[in-house]
């Protein structure tokens, strides 16, 4: 007879947690289906327009790269989006030091592929557009700088701790076991030998070889028409090894004025944000006042990282012990 009273009590706590598992499901079905509402009206979306706003004709679209380059994802969706979109136009915001090289040299493609589908994509320079920043740059139709940005620092570094004197002093043995000589270079462990320096700044002048390459490339006409000023010959006599041994000089990291910049044919006016603006318009035949529209989707993808878990999972990345970048101070 105990357990027959029992039967009714547990019936009724099975139900309850059938209610509660169900109410629970419902409030996350609704979470979820309220933030991709959310994401929908304020992410860009048939070719790049804002939901909120019908494409149009003066359309210019804007992407703000800030703070040091360690990803390339959703700069690249973006310019993926804006190469698919009725827009005409971008103007990619610089105030950053560079940062990673391989994300640096993704957006420098991607933004060289815009291109090649007939968009107009123009650098506007902020406070700091240096090294990798640069490198991005460099990739566009014109770059716009103040007369006080702090631009170029064409260079690669590669920094890593080394504290064997510190594990010697309290008492820490670290033992590596390799399969070649090489395996274990920039380990923090040991100091390093001649063959390590020698093996690592031959990696390091190659990537920054690369860099030096892609300047001229993104940067030829520009550097042809200078160095033909200078020399007083046309332009199109100039070569590549001129142009090279003309900013080689300039390419040892060092970081310029917007103003030293522009005499050396590094960027293509002074000006602000709306001498930018204008500049883009002109180039891309926009008539009127133009519409620029500012994408923050990535932004808004970064606070739905910190809400869900799923989403901040997807962004943990592996800690390296050395990294090589385009990156000033």
């Amino acid at each position: 007879m105990k357990n027959q009273s029992n039967a009714p009590e547990q019936g009724q706590n099975k139900t309850f947690l059938y209610l509660m598992l169900g109410f629970t499901a419902f409030f996350i079905l609704c979470f979820v289906a309220i933030v991709l509402f959310i994401h929908g009206i304020v992410s860009k979306s048939n070719g790049g327009q804002t939901a909120l706003f019908s494409s149009s004709d003066n359309g210019i679209d804007l992407i703000e790269i800030d703070g040091p380059i360690v990803s390339s994802d959703d700069v690249v969706k973006r310019i993926r989006r804006f190469k698919k979109g009725s827009e005409k136009a971008m103007i990619i915001r610089l105030d950053s030091p560079g940062g990673a090289v391989a994300p640096s040299q993704e957006i420098y493609s991607e933004i060289l592929s815009a291109r090649g589908e007939k968009k107009i994509v123009v650098a506007s320079m902020s406070s700091l557009a240096a090294s990798g920043a640069y490198y991005i740059a460099a990739a566009c139709d014109k770059i716009v700088a103040n007369p006080g940005t702090l631009t170029g620092s064409i260079g690669v570094i590669a920094e890593f701790p080394e504290v064997s004197g510190l594990f010697k002093k309290v008492g820490i043995d670290y033992q590596t076991i390799k399969s070649g000589k090489l395996k274990d270079t920039g380990s923090f462990s040991r100091p390093m030998n001649e063959e390590d320096r020698a093996y690592l700044q031959d990696t390091v002048n190659d990537v920054f070889h690369q860099f030096l390459d892609a300047v001229i490339d993104g940067r030829r006409d520009a550097f042809k028409n200078k160095l033909a000023a200078i020399l007083k010959v046309k332009a199109d006599t100039i070569k590549d090894e001129q142009i090279k041994n003309y900013i080689l000089p300039y390419a040892d990291g060092r970081a310029v004025t917007g103003k030293k910049a522009f005499e050396l044919g590094m960027v293509d006016k002074l000006g602000n944000y709306d001498d930018a603006v204008q500049l883009t318009a002109d180039l891309a035949g926009i008539k009127g006042e133009p519409n620029v529209h500012a994408d923050k989707s990535g932004k808004f993808d970064q606070l739905l990282d910190g809400i869900l878990p799923f989403s901040l999972l997807g962004q943990l990345r592996q800690n390296t012990s050395f990294q090589l970048e385009y990156k000033a101070f």
